[in-house]
């Protein structure tokens, strides 16, 4: 059955290009970045607190790591930060050989192996790609244009992955021992482009659109459309479940790119959007250090 929910603003952050949200359960709070604003954000709903933290490069994902700290996905590197954001140990050189190339969504998977994209800093079609880090760096997939959404079904036997650019949902099979990828195919094809995901205990995705004003709600095997939630600002950029339950889904969004016609109709774009569901959510599984099979590189 199709059903439909409305997303709330619950803090208007104005956030140029909001994404990477990331619920950290140890703290009951929502990390994400704003990314062409070079901030990380830290939202805590019991206490309605939202602070920030500049950066010196764009931001792409926040990631905590299983030693407290925050990993980040910056133009140019990964990097390590304690939470206050008072030191920060870059790990690895991301394709220094491109330097208008910059890290986007990403994500770990079950073993704490860090997945993400990068693309060109003009959304230059095919100069980015996927990459998987455990101490060593891996690329999986090559001529990538803007790499976004991914997860994992709960089995581990499914990554589900988004190039914005194709307008399409694929899903991978998955090796949890090998991080292997094989066998793509096309969950759905969409009108809008698909931007962030997540999935929910049903094992349902939920994907932001980018330009249409919500966040879809797809099933995995047969690309059915089951459920959208509304958002009062055209581009949606990603979304995931949070809350002391991991029943809220939070949804970024953001005002780059609209005019100021679309910026007068849509006076939340850029805020930090909420929506309370029937269904709960996965929990985002944090960079597994003691995994890596290398030590840190400095630079």
């Amino acid at each position: 059955m199709y059903r439909v929910w409305k997303a709330m603003p619950v803090y208007n952050c104005n956030t140029l290009l909001g994404e990477g949200p990331v619920w950290d359960s140890s703290e009951q709070a929502l990390y994400f970045t704003d990314i062409t604003g070079q901030h990380v954000w830290r939202y805590s709903p019991a206490v309605h607190v939202c602070t920030s933290f500049r950066t010196s490069r764009p931001v792409s994902l926040v990631i905590p790591a299983d030693d407290g700290r925050l990993l980040l996905g910056l133009q140019g590197s990964l990097t390590l930060t304690d939470k206050r954001f008072r030191s920060m140990e870059n790990i690895l050189a991301v394709e220094p050989h491109i330097p208008l190339n910059r890290c986007n969504d990403g994500k770990c998977d079950a073993a704490g192996r860090l997945w993400f994209g990068t693309m060109h800093i003009h959304a230059l079609p095919h100069q980015g790609a996927l990459y998987c880090y455990d101490g060593s760096l891996h690329k999986k997939l090559d001529s990538i244009s803007i790499s976004n959404g991914l997860c994992w079904s709960a089995d581990h036997t499914a990554m589900y992955y988004i190039d914005t650019h194709e307008r399409t949902i694929r899903a991978y099979d998955f090796n949890m021992e090998t991080a292997a990828i094989s066998h793509p195919r096309v969950v759905a094809r969409t009108v809008e482009y698909p931007d962030g995901m997540c999935m929910d205990r049903e094992g349902m995705l939920w994907v932001a659109m980018w330009g249409g004003g919500c966040v879809n709600r797809y099933h995995p095997q047969t690309g059915e459309l089951t459920g959208s939630v509304r958002v009062n600002a055209p581009h949606v950029t990603s979304c995931a479940f949070g809350g002391p339950e991991m029943d809220t889904l939070y949804i970024t969004t953001a005002r780059k790119d609209l005019t100021a016609a679309q910026l007068a109709a849509y006076p939340d774009s850029g805020a930090l959007f909420a929506v309370k569901l029937p269904v709960r959510g996965l929990p985002a599984h944090t960079f597994s250090i003691p995994a890596w099979k290398q030590p840190h590189t400095r630079f």
